[in-house]
Formats: C-alpha cells, sequence, structure tokens
C-alpha cells in the first residue's frame, strides 16, 4: 500500500479520499452545507485550488502535445487552447474538488475520435508524469484515482472490443 493510501474496509483495495472524507464526516452536518463541507475538506487535505489545477493541466498538455501518439489527437480536436485548459480546470475542480462548475459530456466530447485502449493508458501515464511533478502525494493520489475510473469507462464505452 502507498504510504499516504487510506484504508480501505476490504483487504487488498485502498479507499478513496473522497469516500474516507465522506465518511469521516459527521451526520450532524447539515444536508445544505454537505458539499462545501466536503470540498473544503478535499482542498485540505489535497492542498488543490484552481491554480494548482491550473498548472496540472498546462504541464500535463504540454507533456501530451509532445507524445506521438496523443499529440495529433489533440492537436486534431482543439482549436484554442487558453479555452480548453480553462474547461478542463473547471472539469478537474468539479470530479476532484466536487466544484460543479463543469456542466458538459465527457463521453459525448470523446466520441468523435479515434481512440484505442492504448491512447489512454498513454494518457494515464502523462497525467501521472504531470501529478508526479505538480501536486502533492495525496492529491496526485487522490486525482490518479478518478483518472484511473474515468479512463476505464472512456476506453470501455469508446473503443470497441
Amino acid at each position: 500500500m502507498h504510504p499516504n493510501a487510506i484504508p480501505a474496509e476490504s483487504p487488498g483495495e485502498e479507499q478513496s479520499l473522497f469516500r474516507h472524507i465522506l465518511d469521516q464526516t459527521p451526520d450532524s452536518v447539515d444536508p445544505a452545507d454537505r458539499r462545501a463541507v466536503l470540498a473544503r475538506q478535499l482542498r485540505d487535505r489535497t492542498g488543490l485550488d484552481d491554480a494548482a489545477l491550473d498548472r496540472l493541466v498546462r504541464r500535463f498538455y504540454g507533456l501530451a502535445r509532445l507524445d506521438p501518439d496523443l499529440g495529433p489527437i489533440f492537436d486534431a480536436q482543439i482549436v484554442d487552447w487558453e479555452a480548453h485548459f480553462a474547461r478542463m480546470v473547471d472539469f478537474w475542480a468539479s470530479v476532484g474538488l466536487l466544484a460543479g462548475r463543469y456542466h458538459r459530456n465527457a463521453l459525448a466530447a470523446h466520441r468523435a475520435m479515434e481512440l484505442r485502449p492504448e491512447h489512454f493508458e498513454r494518457w494515464l501515464g502523462l497525467f501521472d508524469q504531470a501529478l508526479q511533478e505538480q501536486v502533492s502525494a495525496p492529491a496526485r493520489d487522490h486525482l490518479l484515482t478518478i483518472a484511473r475510473r474515468i479512463a476505464a469507462t472512456l476506453s470501455s464505452r469508446l473503443c470497441p472490443s
């Protein structure tokens, strides 16, 4: 188990940071305030904020655009890189910090691309490299857990068997 990992209930599995925080949040928290409380705890535990996510997103795409397989895919799809960076910060803030700012369909956004399972493996590798360079270990673990789930979902739905 990774030294920063949170033990899970069942042996052999690590519990996600989100699940750990959710499970540790007292039932006495007003339901109307619950999301804000969880978001604050996630920010406190990871050190993530919009500035950190912006650095992460820019570093990832800097790596991905140089990649011989991923670079041409991204360059063919993205016209306005600054707008894309802002959209991806909103995405990661929404899935990682409960910001609720991303309201697009990620599956539909990737459907037009001719993606293969190895593209998702490469994406995860480059994303992890950017995470290791840009964020704290708890933030890396948290976002990589989410990224793995996203990659598995997109790959299973977009890549024919």
